[in-house]
């Protein structure tokens, strides 16, 4: 039954959930940008290039006025050796105005209950914060390794650095899916995962870096280099790559960067929620590798 407010020349409102036809999608954008300022221009253009092209998106309105939105955005992942379609919950937000009205709690159940009718074994978020989504059972599944590392001069001269582009994302792709073949629960990735994360980081003035030795890859590094440098879900067999590649993104041996996905630092990042137990039983506890991007 849809969730109704009285307004003020006292007739009543319907304030239901919708979802939007794609080419809609665009017009989430205002909601977003007075939302999540952090976001850059670059970043959003991409996300509503790219992204937009295949994912869900639920919102409310009052007098045609998208006034809270949720995106669900697809990933494939591997649990154990079955492949699943879930999604990936982003962009929960409402405006200011219209907050305290319980339009997050009917956005997220409205999409939890499409997603478990499609039989999607569990969704999952990185939550703003904790204790707004435990109540809705979702718990923390993944605690992301990080670090900060300067690189080194003492390149080996069998490996050679490249910077990908669309054509390398096959390869990529069957370089990262054996890196991870030991987790239990993991994003599958393919060569659309890797033109999709290679676009992102491009937004932000970055790229997928290659180190390659006779045209076999040994690492893959995806990096944004703004202000601050940042290498992101790194794929490595060896740690002094990881150091020459950071030498070849910072030309020097001084400068320290951050790098999310590895280290010794560990922080709670993903929530998920079951949506069929009888699908996957325990999330606690399985060797779990997500990714961190939208």
């Amino acid at each position: 039954m849809p969730v109704v407010e009285v307004v003020e020349n006292n007739k009543m409102k319907d304030r239901s959930v919708r979802k939007l036809k794609k080419e809609e999608h665009i017009q989430t954008r205002k909601l977003w940008e007075e939302i999540f300022t952090e976001d850059t221009e670059q970043f959003l253009d991409y996300y509503y290039s790219v992204k937009i092209r295949d994912n869900e998106i639920y919102v409310i309105e009052d007098n045609d006025e998208i006034v809270a939105m949720l995106h669900l955005n697809p990933y494939t992942m591997r649990i154990g050796e079955q492949i699943y379609q879930t999604h990936y919950i982003v962009a929960v937000a409402t405006d200011e105005r219209y907050r305290r009205k319980g339009f997050m709690a009917k956005l997220l159940n409205h999409a939890m209950q499409v997603m478990k009718d499609r039989n999607e074994p569990f969704t999952f978020l990185m939550p703003a914060s904790e204790d707004i989504y435990k109540p809705f059972g979702f718990t923390f599944v993944y605690n992301q390794e990080s670090g900060r590392f300067m690189g080194t001069r003492e390149i080996d001269s069998e490996i050679c650095f490249v910077l990908a582009d669309k054509q390398d994302c096959k390869d990529i792709a069957v370089f990262a899916n054996a890196c991870l073949k030991d987790k239990d629960i993991v994003t599958w990735r393919d060569t659309g995962y890797y033109q999709t994360l290679l676009e992102e980081h491009q937004s932000e003035n970055g790229g997928i870096l290659l180190a390659k030795r006779n045209e076999k890859i040994e690492g893959v590094f995806c990096f944004f280099s703004g202000e601050k440098k940042e290498i992101r879900e790194p794929l490595f067999y060896e740690e002094k790559i990881l150091r020459q590649a950071i030498f070849h993104i910072t030309r020097t041996d001084t400068e320290e960067v951050l790098c999310v996905g590895y280290g010794t630092e560990k922080k709670p990042m993903i929530m998920a929620k079951v949506l069929h137990p009888e699908m996957i039983r325990d999330l606690q506890g399985k060797k779990v590798f997500l990714n961190e991007v939208v």
